[in-house]
């Protein structure tokens, strides 16, 4: 599109300059049409093209070419709006055909500070002077919110350049993707986040005002739990999956526990897709948070090593980092959702407080194990040993020896996945500890901790009130309302 004068119209003297008044470049000190030799000049390096000269020249000396070749200037364009359009009565939108163009997002504000010199904003970062506003204390602008702030965006920037050309070029014929090349090699704008600023370490003066900080802030993303432990490198894994050491430096002294919910509904399905969907969706859930938080504490200047199931085992640094107890069907129970949660950690070497081990909660989920065995009982692959107490017996060597609990066969429960066609969660769904953290379930969690000589009777109650899994997948969609 371009804009231009009709010379031998055009007369300042028989108008308001109503062009001049209009234009909202001229309002910014960014001249883009003057008065010289008594006629309008579009300067166009200033030009944005937004037609308000046209709309406004009262003698239609001002003209707009569009991209297809037409020509509209004032008067054909009030030609056009003030006759009736029937097919508006039908449409969201009114538009203006003759004048309407498929937008180039070049030219959104985000993208202008790119390439575009004349642009205020140009080359410009959004937090450029967000630690000018924190030197001032005032409320709102601390650097630690500024952190979180940068941090609150990883996700989005993670993936929305790679949503459409990058993702979709899989799916391209061999002529669209010679295309889209020959596009590329025309343009010489590259995108670059100028909002990535030059971290300097937050100096850390409360390692325990620190630590509030750090799990309002995980808490605010997404976390439903959060605790820190100690870091303990009996945990740590000797090598990954494709046999290389991991090496932890030794500065690493902390690993913050993150969890979220799996829902309860779908759970509820078990074995069947649903309580897929919801294992799924919790383990996405808990990678953004992971990577949300972990950006957050690089924010501040110092290290964070994410991790979800990979790097070390998270139930017993969940355990250690106060989030609950280790159950006979080898997974996390926690107060509030049971093992109804996936786990991630991070490592990390900001200075922070660490949270102590719930010992009495701990304590009286392993009481309760030794008599409930609902898990071994429900379990379709009759993985989950039904001893007493906890021992040291393994059954393969996907089990990691040495410590004292209650060890299950995964290689036959991984074998039921097969056959399943999906993975399994009875063992969650069928779980005692399997409920929503109303006050009747934490009143029982409380006579469960404190009159353990009652345990024999909750697999019973639990079959009363109908809790458990394999429940009608068609009766969860219909909860799901749209």
């Amino acid at each position: 599109m371009s804009i231009h004068i009709l010379t031998d119209i055009c007369n300042p003297n028989t108008c308001n300059s109503e062009c001049i008044k209009i234009c909202p470049q001229n309002k910014k000190a960014k001249t883009a049409i003057e008065i010289s030799k008594d006629k309008a000049n579009v300067i166009k390096k200033n030009c944005i093209n937004c037609l308000q000269c046209v709309y406004a020249c009262p003698l239609d000396a001002i003209e707009a070419t569009l991209t297809k070749g037409k020509r509209v200037n004032s008067a054909s364009l009030k030609a056009k709006s003030s006759k009736k359009d029937i097919r508006s009565q039908k449409n969201v939108f009114e538009i203006d055909e003759e004048v309407f163009e498929r937008y180039n997002e070049k030219k959104t504000i985000f993208n202008r500070r790119i390439w575009d010199e004349s642009f205020e904003g140009f080359k410009k970062p959004i937090y450029g002077k967000a630690s000018e506003r924190a030197a001032l204390g005032i409320d709102g602008y601390s650097e630690i919110e500024q952190a979180a702030m940068d941090a609150s965006w990883s996700i989005e920037n993670l993936v929305s350049m790679k949503e459409f050309h990058e993702e979709r070029s899989k799916t391209l014929t061999e002529e669209e993707k010679e295309n889209v090349e020959a596009t590329k090699a025309k343009t010489d704008v590259k995108q670059v986040n100028y909002d990535v600023q030059e971290t300097q370490q937050y100096k850390v003066e409360d390692p325990k005002e620190m630590t509030i900080w750090l799990k309002k802030i995980t808490k605010f993303y997404g976390a439903n739990l959060v605790g820190i432990a100690k870091l303990n490198p009996k945990w740590i894994y000797s090598k990954d999956r494709m046999e290389r050491d991991y090496v932890i430096p030794e500065k690493i002294k902390y690993a913050i526990v993150l969890a979220v919910e799996m829902d309860l509904g779908a759970i509820n399905t078990s074995p069947k897709m649903p309580s897929g969907i919801a294992t799924g969706l919790g383990y996405s859930k808990i990678a953004f948070v992971r990577t949300l938080v972990s950006k957050f504490v690089t924010n501040l200047g110092y290290e964070a090593i994410p991790a979800g199931n990979t790097l070390g085992l998270s139930v017993p640094i969940a355990v250690e980092a106060g989030l609950g107890g280790f159950g006979r069907h080898g997974l996390l129970i926690t107060r509030d959702y049971g093992p109804r949660v996936r786990i991630a950690k991070i490592l990390t070497d900001l200075p922070l407080v660490a949270d102590k081990p719930d010992y009495k909660f701990a304590k009286s989920v392993i009481k309760f194990c030794r008599t409930c065995k609902t898990c071994a009982e429900k379990c379709p692959s009759a993985s989950i040993p039904f001893d007493d107490d906890p021992s040291y017996k393994t059954f393969s060597t996907s089990n990691n020896p040495g410590v004292k609990k209650w060890y299950v066969d995964v290689e036959t429960c991984f074998l039921f996945w097969l056959e399943n066609g999906g993975d399994c969660s009875t063992c969650i769904s069928d779980c005692e500890y399997n409920h929503v953290p109303t006050l009747p379930h934490k009143f029982a969690n409380w006579i469960v901790m404190n009159l353990p000589f009652l345990n024999p009777i909750w697999p019973f109650v639990g079959k009363l009130l109908g809790y458990g899994g394999n429940k009608s997948a068609k009766k969860f969609w219909k909860t799901v309302k749209v």
